[in-house]
Formats: structure tokens, sequence, C-alpha cells
């Protein structure tokens, strides 16, 4: 039984909000059988939010719920949604997202978060493709489209483990999106764009771009090209280079899952196979070129643009 009293909850402070919620780190007792305290995630929604907001906070309840337990998957601990405010409880991730670990890093060696100490290094970036591919795999089992997969969504915790989080937009197999919502654009797949059409098939798409983050170090996608162009860029046939330290074999995979008909790409049962070898996908930072400059980041992007317009 997952439903817990909001008295079981200590909340502590912000880590995180939303337009309809926010997040807090909070000790948690007699939660998850556990009667010691725990240290928690809690992401509650506001008392003033929307009828549609309550309706989709409870769904990625309801989702969370039914994504289980898995190694590489924030695991929902508990809920209160007998009394307001509508509130979930998550295993706490300490060491921040994928792309704030790699913003931070100064030459070779930084620290992100807490307490992860992490090495720039070829195997531990082949080492997180797996672990993400392994929880795409368990969702692409159970027949839940994430729709929302991106290194910001991808946590890490001291030991280096990955977890895929944010399932607010998530649904059961496949798709089709007949609300006028924001969407992670530069990640859709050219059906998710043209159609409004989503499935596993598409999370394939978005796990390519998330390839490509790993590569550049938390790159933002298409940095040249705008959002009202992106469509019929991808159209065209156009795709994102390959950066230097991208072997040829992982760039195939990656315009392997970047297939304009979703059939023509690999299932996430494909993907892991692929990775599970010990063959290098990644090249050794030290035999980059030293003049290779890695594509801007999300901020940077913004800070260019920004520049263009003044």
């Amino acid at each position: 039984m997952l439903e817990v009293a909001h008295t079981c909850l200590r909340i502590g402070r912000e880590i995180g909000k939303g337009a309809f919620g926010r997040v807090f780190m909070a000790s948690a007792v007699n939660i998850a059988g556990c009667p010691d305290p725990l240290i928690v995630a809690v992401k509650q929604l506001k008392k003033s939010s929307k009828t549609d907001a309550f309706d989709e906070f409870l769904d990625e309840i309801a989702m969370m719920k039914r994504v289980g337990r898995h190694p590489n998957i924030v695991t929902l601990l508990g809920c209160c949604t007998i009394k307001e405010p509508l509130t979930m409880i998550m295993e706490y991730i300490g060491c921040g997202d994928l792309v704030s670990l790699y913003t931070t890093l100064s030459g070779k060696t930084a620290k992100s978060g807490t307490s992860i100490e992490y090495v720039l290094d070829h195997n531990e970036l082949h080492d997180f493709a797996q672990q993400i591919a392994c929880g795409m795999h368990h969702l692409e089992k159970i027949k839940i489209t994430h729709r929302d997969l991106a290194a910001r969504n991808i946590l890490i915790d001291e030991r280096k483990t990955l977890k895929i989080s944010d399932f607010g937009m998530s649904r059961t197999g496949i798709y089709v999106n007949t609300r006028n919502k924001k969407v992670p654009l530069r990640w859709l797949s050219i059906e998710a764009m043209r159609d409004n059409f989503y499935s596993s098939k598409s999370d394939v798409w978005a796990f390519g771009v998330v390839l490509w983050e790993i590569g550049t170090l938390g790159g933002f996608p298409y940095p040249s090209v705008s959002n009202h162009e992106l469509l019929a860029f991808l159209q065209e046939g156009n795709r994102m280079a390959k950066p230097d330290n991208i072997t040829p074999e992982l760039y195939e995979l990656m315009q392997t899952c970047w297939k304009p008909n979703p059939d023509d790409r690999p299932s996430f049962r494909e993907i892991r196979t692929f990775l599970e070898p010990h063959r290098q996908i990644y090249i050794d930072f030290n035999e980059i070129e030293p003049s290779y400059v890695f594509p801007p980041t999300a901020e940077q992007s913004r800070q260019t643009m920004a520049n263009n317009k003044s």
C-alpha cells in the first residue's frame, strides 16, 4: 500500500519547481517498509492548481505505480491522495541530472551535486548509455511511452547509477496527443512533431539524441536550427553531425534511431544488445584533437540568441 499520511513527512528545502508543482527534500517515517527516517524527494501539487493539473498529477502517480521498481528508474515510495496537497514521494537521487553534471565539468575532473567525484572517461559514457537503455527497455516491455526522454531527466546518484525520471508526460502504449501543451521539441521524432504521434519508437528517437548529449557533454541539440525550422530541417533528411568523440559505429546507431519511418528504428532490446559487448563506442578524450570545440549548452545557446537580437 503506497498511500501514506502527510504526518509521515517532514518537508525540507525546495529543490525544484514547475508550473503546477514543487519538489522538496524531505524526511519520511514508516514508508516503503522502513521504520527509520528516510531522506526522500517530495513532489507536491499547488493547492490553487486547475482541475486538469489535478487529474494529470493523479495520472502521473498511477503511471509511477505501473512502472514499478527498476534499478535505472526513479522509484515511487508513497503518495498522499486522500487530502491535499496531492503528494508523490520518490527516492531521493542526490547528485543532480546529467546536464548539470556535464555543465559543472572543468578540465577533466569535477564535482557535481553532493559528493560524487566524476572523472571524464569514455568507458563511463558507455556505461551511462547502457544504463539508460536498460531502463528504457523495461518501459518498452511494459508498454509505457516516456515522451520526455532527455539528459535533463536522467538523475545520477553517488554510486554513478543513472535513474530515468519525470513521468508527467508518459502514457501507456501508442499515444496521439490532442492537447495543445509544451513539448520537448528538440528530442521529438518527426511523427511526434508532425502528427502528435508517440510510441516506444519515438522514445528510441529521443534516445539517439541522448547519446548525442552524452557525447557532447550536455550540448544543446540542433544549436544552429530554430524551433520553427526544425521539422522541415529533419524532413529534408538532415540530422545532427557526428561529434568528434563518438565512434562511427555509435553514430550509425544514432542515425538508425533517427530513421524517418518508426518501423525502421531499433527496439530498446536491440539497442541493449548493441551496447552490451565491450566495444568502444565513445572515443578516449585524450585522442580528440585539441582544437575540437564541444557544441554549446542550452544556456550558451540562449545567450548567443539574446546577443544576436540585441
